[in-house]
């Protein structure tokens, strides 16, 4: 999203998010009926699972990068078996700068990846995800 965009009111950017919405279902339901032509699976079966599993990719996806969890897999094996610092915080200590080993706290880039700040494209991953798999769902129900 560029800046432009982000300060738009959400029914002035909500059109937009319905036409990516069906473009997700058209492609879904290609697929799905790839799967059809070329299985002996139900049509319902194989779109509505079809879409079930964009909406889970979508899931993850969007919890994954709102919740920080993206952010924190490298500090999460550094912080347990050790590693270089890959922010140069301290670059002005001169401690740093002799190449003096200093104290440094492993869990720190834990707790930033955790408190990460608001991400709405995440939200709104999580949102046509949750949607996504009720449809796929509702669908593969009908058959």
């Amino acid at each position: 999203m560029t800046p432009e965009t982000q300060r738009l009111p959400l029914r002035d950017r909500l059109p937009d998010y319905l036409a990516l919405f069906a473009v997700g279902v058209a492609v879904s339901a290609t697929i799905g009926l790839v799967i059809w032509l070329v299985s002996s699976a139900h049509l319902a079966d194989a779109v509505g699972y079809t879409m079930a599993g964009l909406g889970v990719v979508l899931l993850l996806s969007g919890g994954a990068s709102g919740g920080g969890f993206a952010n924190i897999g490298v500090g999460a094996v550094e912080a347990m078996f050790g590693g270089r610092r890959r922010h140069d915080d301290d670059a002005g200590d001169p401690n740093v700068r002799m190449g003096r080993a200093t104290s440094v706290d492993p869990y720190e880039r834990l707790r930033k990846g955790l408190r990460p700040g608001p991400n709405p494209m995440a939200f709104w991953r999580v949102i046509g995800g949750a949607c996504y798999l009720a449809l796929g769902i509702a669908i593969s129900g009908l058959g």
